[in-house]
């Protein structure tokens, strides 16, 4: 049984690919970019759950247009990634979008089967380190150094570099949750 640390599951992120979606976010990363886009997540911290627990609370009957992962690293724990990409994409949709702060030739060098796996089993994988300077404020990239890798559903993501970034903001406990890639450097100005 695999396990992955995560900070969050949500449904429907509407921001971060096509359709609703079911949004991960795993917890976890060495990496420590400059200007990450999600310093919080870096840290190891939390009980790690069984994929298998975190399939099992999902609603039954769920359906979602895709699923996008995110993080922290998510190739940081491939073995859970990979477990619950596989049953994603058998069950639910193939519609599959994983951020990594990796290039994928790095995820390629890695001979590990669990990143073989899930890099021939997504249809999305957005590469590269988030670098702030480099934020233009356009597509599903947080940074124009990063690109959008499509290898299935492409008629779905013509616009994945260009299209207009949305936020969404969902009420979680006592706290806000703002889900989607921020703006670029000028209108984040422009808006404070």
């Amino acid at each position: 049984m695999s396990r992955l640390v995560l900070e969050r599951i949500y449904y429907p992120v509407v921001t971060l690919g096509y359709g609703k979606r079911l949004g991960v976010w795993v917890r976890g990363c060495g990496r420590a970019c400059p200007g990450c886009i999600s310093p919080e997540l870096q840290p190891y911290e939390g009980d790690p759950v069984e994929v298998a627990q975190l399939i099992a609370s999902l609603p039954e009957g769920f359906s979602a247009d895709g699923m996008t992962i995110s993080g922290g690293e998510p190739f940081d724990q491939a073995e859970g990634v990979a477990e619950l990409v596989r049953w994603f994409t058998e069950k639910v949709s193939r519609d599959v979008l994983v951020y990594t702060g990796y290039t994928v030739e790095e995820l390629q060098a890695r001979g590990d089967p669990a990143t073989d796996e899930i890099l021939r089993m997504i249809a999305v994988l957005v590469d590269g380190a988030y670098m702030e300077a480099r934020n233009d404020g356009k597509g599903l990239r947080g940074s124009a150094n990063q690109r959008v890798i499509v290898q299935r559903f492409p008629e779905r993501y013509l616009d994945a570099e260009s299209r207009e970034r949305k936020v969404q903001y969902v009420g979680q406990q006592e706290s806000l949750l703002q889900i989607g890639i921020p703006p670029g450097r000028k209108e984040t100005r422009q808006n404070k």
